[in-house]
């Protein structure tokens, strides 16, 4: 009621659809006049559905850029493409519209300005320096993994132009931001360009520590490219590998192969850089056998960092539809969509129960983690960058 916003704006993955549900209805009690708008991937997946499930008065479907700033000068109208809202009880939807932006070089810088920077921290486990700011250089991911929402994006890559990337990153640190975080899908899926970027880097003399938080693909990074994002200032790579068994890749439709996966790993650590694999359990079609290789394949690997997680479909997904035709998925409360608890609740895997499958995450971080010359190798490596201590205090709080 302070400030009586014109609009309030709510964008929501589907672990948190009903917290956005939860916050609509608090700001209708507050003032039923003031028209809440989504968007994001879950909304995106099923924007009839969310209107009719909430007090939410309009989803944007896709990218919100240019909703957004139409639906300000004119309000809810179908001349507004990608939207869906309320009109009377009735649901009306516009044209749905692609390639809505097409040059993101047009997008004005995001208003960091308007807030706080100094709040803007993470674990010292995860960054180097606050604060630390978020940047996005390309939209869009021209992978076809089963697992990956493509309802904001789409499969087709736009990137910003070199000079844009670097002069939003230099404004960034002249705002007070320490650390930069990209959080692109693919920040290498133009090798050239990314190296480009890091040689503007050091041609103006930025200093700065920062990773692509996004991932890499393990087939879009060679020795050259990594060395020169170590001059740059990155001090980690993720790399998304998923599965230890190539015939599941395979399944996930990953388009890798494991041996790009090791090469890619042993460049990177050769570069000096951090390293950081994901790694997904319970995928499509996998059995007892592929659960070993996943875990037997990241202590071959052997990163810095190992995350493991147990595989949720999420809507917009083609596992998500498939699973759907094959009547494997066993509710739609979405509130069960989380990574914080097995996902027994929501679906039937095709091969494995859910005792094997626990059973395997619950060994899994400990089989990487636990191993004694790991232990060693990562208490020298955090003693020398300053991050011993949150390691200590991170390993002491976790259930292993």
């Amino acid at each position: 009621t302070e400030n009586k916003p014109d609009f309030v704006g709510i964008t929501s993955t589907t672990p948190l659809i009903k917290k956005a549900y939860h916050l609509a209805a608090l700001i209708k009690d507050i003032d039923s006049g003031i028209p809440v708008i989504t968007g994001g991937p879950h909304p995106s997946a099923f924007p009839e559905d969310v209107l009719k499930e909430s007090a939410i008065d309009c989803v944007v479907r896709g990218e919100g850029d240019s909703a957004i700033s139409l639906i300000a000068k004119e309000g809810f109208s179908r001349s507004v493409p990608n939207i869906f809202y309320k009109d009377n009880g009735r649901i009306i939807s516009s044209q749905i519209q692609d390639d809505v932006i097409s040059d993101l070089d047009s997008l004005p810088f995001p208003a960091y300005e308007l807030f706080d920077i100094r709040k803007y921290h993470q674990p010292r486990i995860s960054s180097r320096r606050s604060p630390l700011g978020y940047l996005e250089t390309s939209r869009g991911c021209y992978g076809k993994c089963v697992f990956c929402n493509k309802n904001i994006h789409g499969f087709k890559i736009m990137m910003k132009s070199v000079l844009r990337v670097v002069d939003e990153m230099e404004r960034m640190l002249k705002l007070g931001f320490r650390e930069i975080h990209i959080m692109d899908d693919i920040f290498t899926a133009d090798m050239s360009r990314a190296y480009a970027i890091c040689e503007e880097i050091l041609r103006r003399g930025l200093k700065f520590p920062w990773y692509p938080r996004g991932g890499i693909r393990v087939d879009r990074v060679t020795g050259e490219l990594l060395a020169m994002m170590k001059r740059a200032g990155c001090y980690r790579i993720p790399f998304g590998i998923e599965s230890g068994s190539q015939r599941v890749i395979d399944v996930i439709k990953k388009g890798v192969t494991v041996a790009q996966a090791e090469e890619a790993v042993g460049l990177a650590k050769k570069s000096g850089l951090e390293t950081e694999c994901y790694f997904m359990l319970g995928l499509p079609t996998e059995s007892e056998e592929d659960l070993k290789k996943t875990v037997d394949f990241s202590i071959k690997l052997d990163p810095d960092y190992v995350k493991f997680a147990v595989t949720i479909p999420l809507p917009g997904t083609k596992m998500f539809d498939d699973m759907s035709a094959k009547g494997q998925i066993k509710t739609r409360d979405w509130s069960k969509y989380n990574f914080s608890s097995s996902p027994k609740d929501i679906y039937d895997h095709d091969n494995l129960t859910w005792e094997t499958i626990d059973k395997y995450y619950d060994i899994s971080h400990r089989r990487f983690y636990l191993r004694p010359d790991y232990i060693f190798r990562t208490a020298l490596r955090t003693i020398a960058n300053g991050t011993f201590l949150a390691h200590v205090k991170a390993f002491l709080k976790t259930r292993w």
